[in-house]
């Protein structure tokens, strides 16, 4: 009697441990999905971007110790915008391979667009494997230039 309830103990211990386990992998595969869908969101192409900087100003903070600014992109250069003021301007082109690469003096950025429920610029230099993710917004061209006229 008391080997049956031992044995009837010791298969519920296993089973239970087995469905912990099993909980524990799908929670697992469920973190990982997650993870590798918000890197893999799709960015923009070459003409989608082309569009994009045609047509609005982007802000973001940037990290050059000069907080929020708003970023208007020409045919050939962009302006940065802070408080409604021209703070820098340089140039950018894309490359032969269609990535949208962005001059700050003498440094070489390559920026990539993911539109999604958070707009994210995936900001990267000539010697960083993977590139930083900056949160950005964007609006019409015009009402920008609306609202600082």
């Amino acid at each position: 009697m008391i080997k049956k309830i031992f044995s009837i103990l010791f298969i519920s211990l296993f089973l239970s441990s087995i469905s912990t386990a099993k909980d524990k992998i799908d929670e697992t595969i469920d973190k990982t999905t997650d993870f590798l869908k918000s890197i893999s969101k799709k960015s923009l192409n070459k003409s989608q971007t082309a569009e994009f900087l045609n047509n609005y100003a982007i802000t973001l903070e940037d990290e050059r110790n000069q907080g929020v600014v708003t970023y208007i992109f020409d045919e050939k250069n962009y302006k940065r915008y802070q408080d409604g003021n021209v703070i820098s301007e340089d140039g950018w082109r894309f490359t032969n391979l269609g990535k949208l690469r962005v001059f700050s003096g003498d440094i070489k950025l390559t920026w990539k667009f993911k539109l999604d429920k958070q707009n994210v610029i995936v900001i990267k230099t000539k010697f960083q494997p993977l590139g930083k993710e900056y949160l950005f917004t964007y609006q019409l061209k015009d009402k920008f230039f609306e609202q600082i006229n």
